[in-house]
């Protein structure tokens, strides 16, 4: 008879969605229905505890808080006749079960809209407080036990606590924030009460701060939901939902990928970016959303101007533009711009995705790489990590279908293979790939141990998510299963070398063990023997690449070898110091007579350079020049007397020189550089020859600084004799 009350007494509203205006069969509702366990004397009866059976039934009893306030007391009768009308944490969980299936414009038009006079979801959920503190009164005695019901049960059930936990799960975040503010509503009128009858035991304000702090929670879920598109997840990282409970998990979600996509919405530029992240570090006006700073009607609208719903496109940025009224997500979580290491290793990490998706767009490449420069140049525990992965991930597949072809399907031999008949593209990707290869060796030789790294955060004391480690940066340390070993990136670096030089590696198929396993994915952390040194042919490289280079290189100020890493890198390969490179590199830029652009640089790495190699090498260079003014001296008729303050066999010797360096060079075109530079690159050298002990060599120089000094002074006094005669 039981049953059959609680059948009346179940509503029969018209309800067009699902079936539910059908009258509810007896059958369905017994197989929904299961006792309590408490016994005999408990003839409480509970829904199933599966949640699918019981969502049907309970449609039916919360119906009526979406009609009018005459009805909605009808929801209580329906748990009366349960007997569950006290057990309010499952009254909570049954009502946030029905919540959830309905429409966020449902729950707003009962309740907040103009029209919703009656709010019969927030009167439900007001009288259900009241009811506990009655029935809580009711149980009230002298034991310490039964005084502990207004500690316990009271508080917990006067702040809804059942339902916030609930709300901090619900996937759908627009209504999660409706659901915490129609109980914040709910929990405000009743608590008022309740701190009237409890004489301020509980009050108004204890109840509602969680609520609050909920809704600010919400607010900043939706603020980065809405302004990254529902992208919240880092590349590979999942597809778990936004919601408060998985944001609060360190290992779910990391705020600075959040940060980092935002930005490169903005630009791909590593520099832009990090003087925006200067921009928002100093800014005044940036707020924490999660605070009581972003309550204000000021700050609500710039959180709503920031929420606009224009499409963005991660690979073609919009730009920093003038509008003020779209703030980044930066200025809402400045504190994480005191980490831009960790912001830059994430746009790498993002950008390297993309490009992994269109590889033909090697612009989104060359930006990962700027940011990866950025994670390189700091010392942080992670640097070799994420280096590492954008190698092994987007890099090394790959390279091995570039050298071995498609046999490990790794990558879309559709896509990708075209672009190997591509010249342009080819040599772009290469250089990269080098490039790449170099910041890992620069890596392990600079990246303490994870065991040194004792970094502490200190977080804002409101803001929220807290500042804390990177989740994303964190995995990929644990991922480096292994030590990267030095000679697999010099031995991988090699090949490449070789490849880009060549374009061809039937050289090494003899002399490197397992050659046909290179680039596969265990290669890197596996000890490969060294490429067998002392080949001349692999000098000859060297020296080409080295050549190329100083060719290239056109800049009026060159004041670092960070353009030769990868250069310096294939010669230690080869067993040769890279104080070698350097020298070389120096030489054969001022064979191309470019000394003015390595004038501080020269200075600067006096220490570095091979000086013995170099004073044989440049005195050779300065003959050829000096050689090369004699000779234009004597076609010209005013000119002419000067030879003769020459010392015969110091001229005699100079040619000998010039023509050496001629033949080891294989030309005669030596670039034009004047009798002033020749002079002051002479002077240079002897102040470097002065610390070798070969007195042969400090001869020889002497010889041709007297030489270029003698012929300099006379010609600087010719000229001036023949402007005075003009």
């Amino acid at each position: 008879s039981t049953n059959y009350g609680f059948l009346q007494s179940i509503p029969r509203l018209h309800n067009s969605r699902d079936g539910e205006n059908e009258p509810l069969q007896f059958s369905k509702f017994a197989m929904a229905c299961q006792p309590s366990s408490g016994g005999e004397s408990d003839d409480r009866v509970y829904l199933t505890k599966i949640k699918r059976s019981r969502l049907p039934i309970l449609k039916r009893i919360f119906r009526p808080l979406l009609q009018d306030l005459f009805v909605f007391k009808v929801v209580n009768s329906s748990f009366v006749q349960l007997g569950i009308n006290e057990d309010f944490d499952t009254l909570q969980k049954y009502f946030g079960e029905w919540a959830s299936t309905l429409s966020s414009n449902d729950l707003a038009k009962s309740n907040m809209y103009a029209t919703a006079t009656w709010r019969p979801i927030i009167r439900w959920l007001h009288d259900l407080i009241l009811t506990a503190y009655d029935v809580n009164q009711r149980y009230q005695g002298p034991s310490q036990s039964q005084a502990k019901l207004e500690d316990d049960s009271l508080r917990k059930n006067a702040k809804l606590e059942t339902l916030i936990k609930f709300c901090t799960e619900i996937e759908d975040l627009p209504k999660a924030f409706l659901l915490a503010a129609i109980c914040t509503d709910a929990i405000s009128s009743a608590s008022l009460q309740l701190e009237q009858k409890t004489y301020g035991k509980i009050t108004q304000v204890e109840c509602i701060r969680p609520w609050e702090e909920l809704l600010r929670k919400l607010r900043t879920c939706l603020l980065v939901s809405l302004r990254l598109g529902g992208d919240v997840c880092p590349p590979g990282g999942g597809n778990d939902p936004m919601t408060v409970s998985n944001v609060e998990r360190p290992d779910m979600f990391s705020v600075y990928s959040w940060i980092a996509r935002d930005e490169l919405y903005l630009s791909h530029d590593n520099r832009v970016i990090m003087a925006l992240e200067s921009a928002c570090v100093s800014s005044a006006d940036a707020f924490y959303p999660s605070t009581v700073d972003g309550d204000g009607d000021r700050q609500k609208t710039i959180i709503f101007q920031s929420c606009r719903s224009d499409i963005r496109d991660l690979r073609n940025p919009t730009g920093l533009t003038d509008e003020s009224h779209s703030r980044s997500l930066l200025f809402y979580l400045k504190d994480h711009a005191h980490f831009p290491t960790r912001l830059a290793a994430n746009r790498a990490l993002i950008l390297a995705n993309l490009w992994s998706q269109t590889p033909d767009q090697l612009h989104l490449l060359y930006h990962s790489i700027s940011a990866l420069r950025t994670v390189v140049d700091s010392v942080e525990r992670f640097s070799l990590a994420v280096v590492a992965e954008i190698y092994q991930s987007r890099i090394r597949p790959v390279c091995r279908a570039m050298l071995f072809g498609f046999g490990e399907q790794e990558l879309s031999e559709e896509v990708v293979s075209p672009l190997f008949g591509d010249a342009v593209w080819l040599s772009e990707f290469i250089s990269v790939a080098k490039l790449i290869l170099s910041m890992m060796a620069e890596c392990m030789s600079k990246v303490p141990p994870p065991s040194e790294d004792h970094e502490q955060l200190e977080p804002s004391s409101d803001m929220w998510p807290p500042l804390r480690q990177c989740h994303v940066l964190d995995g990929l340390v644990r991922k480096l299963r292994g030590d990267v070993r030095p000679s697999s990136v010099a031995l991988h670096h090699t090949i490449i070398f070789t490849f880009e030089m060549t374009h061809s590696i039937d050289s090494f198929h003899a002399i490197v063990p397992s050659f046909s396993n290179l680039f596969l994915t265990g290669t890197l952390f596996t000890e490969l023997p060294p490429v067998p040194k002392g080949s001349a042919r692999e000098r000859d490289l060297l020296d080409k690449a080295i050549g190329e280079h100083a060719e290239k290189r056109n800049a009026p100020v060159i004041d670092s070898f960070a353009g030769i890493k990868d250069v310096e890198l294939f010669g230690e390969a080869m067993g040769l110091e890279s104080n070698y490179v350097k020298t070389k590199f120096l030489i054969k830029m001022i064979r191309r007579g470019k000394e003015s652009s390595i004038n501080d640089l020269l200075g600067a790495s006096n220490s570095l350079l091979d000086k013995e190699l170099f004073t044989f090498k440049v005195t050779r260079i300065m003959c050829a020049r000096l050689d090369a003014t004699i000779t234009s001296l004597k076609r010209t008729k005013n000119y002419r007397g000067i030879l003769s303050l020459l010392d015969a066999d110091a001229s005699r010797w100079v040619r000998e020189e010039a023509a050496a360096e001629c033949a080891s060079w294989k030309t005669n075109n030596f670039a034009t550089a004047s009798l002033v530079a020749t002079h002051s690159m002479v002077m240079r050298l002897k102040s470097i020859s002065e610390s070798l002990d070969d007195a042969s060599m400090k001869e020889k120089v002497d010889v041709i600084c007297l030489m270029s000094g003698t012929l300099l002074k006379a010609v600087q006094a010719q000229e001036e004799e023949d402007i005075q005669n003009v």
